[in-house]
């Protein structure tokens, strides 16, 4: 480590001697002032300071009560220009993402689900949630889910489904954090997000060393998929 310059040291040292001496210099002056009021006039004094305390003890609530709702206010009026636009986002990387797998899992050999899915696409729409539970049904009756080849499929369709988990829980879940009130979406959204981590950490240990256990990881993405289509329907309102 190099020497440190005098002239450095000799600032600090200057810096911290005069904040202690101007913190000791308002002390004595506040002591002065008040040994001077006590002497000229104790009660006048006695009343003055009571009166300064109350004032404080009462403005400070009050003021960050105001300011605490017009933060929430200005929130609102935030999200209120983003709200809809969001939701619909959120609704159509919902739906391509679990299409991807629905079409992806050839094994399902059953695409009934894919029309309810397919309704919730454009804008939020309750029949997309039994779509949803219909496709998490069908991967959870798949024989054998921990065979090599079902990781092998369910990486790729954990790879086309990629880009739309990555919009949601990159781009789209800061921006509900940051201008939305709406706990339950935002909880729903960092599930979906701890999920997505689940399978793709299983997806690289699949790849690395062929340890299988990527597709029974399938069914609790389509299940978080569905906790967030669920909370997005709490806070749609069809009229938008």
């Amino acid at each position: 480590m190099p020497p440190r310059n005098k002239t450095t040291i000799g600032k600090g040292l200057l810096d911290k001697n005069g904040g202690l001496a101007l913190a000791l210099g308002c002390f004595v002056i506040v002591l002065v002032c008040l040994v001077m009021g006590l002497r000229l006039d104790a009660k006048s004094l006695a009343v003055n300071l009571l009166a300064g305390f109350v004032c404080t003890a009462i403005s400070i609530p009050i003021a960050i009560w105001i300011i605490d709702r017009y933060l929430k206010y200005a929130a609102r009026r935030r999200w209120s220009r983003v709200d809809t636009l969001t939701y619909r986002a959120i609704a159509t990387h919902l739906r391509d993402s679990a299409v991807e797998i629905l079409i992806g899992m050839d094994v399902l050999n059953d695409l009934r689900p894919m029309a309810d899915i397919q309704e919730g696409r454009e804008k939020p729409d309750p029949k997309a949630i039994k779509g949803l539970a219909a496709l998490a049904k069908l991967l959870r009756a798949v024989p054998n889910p921990a065979s090599n080849d079902l990781s092998d499929k369910a990486i790729e369709c954990y790879k086309a489904s990629r880009w739309d988990l990555d919009q949601l829980c990159e781009s789209l879940l800061p921006r509900v954090i940051e201008y939305s009130d709406e706990q339950d979406l935002i909880d729903s959204l960092i599930g979906l997000d701890a999920i997505r981590r689940t399978v793709h950490n299983s997806m690289i240990g699949h790849e690395q060393a062929v340890t299988g256990g990527v597709f029974c990881h399938l069914p609790e993405l389509v299940d978080a998929i569905a906790q967030v289509y669920g909370a997005l329907l709490n806070h749609w309102n069809p009229a938008s």
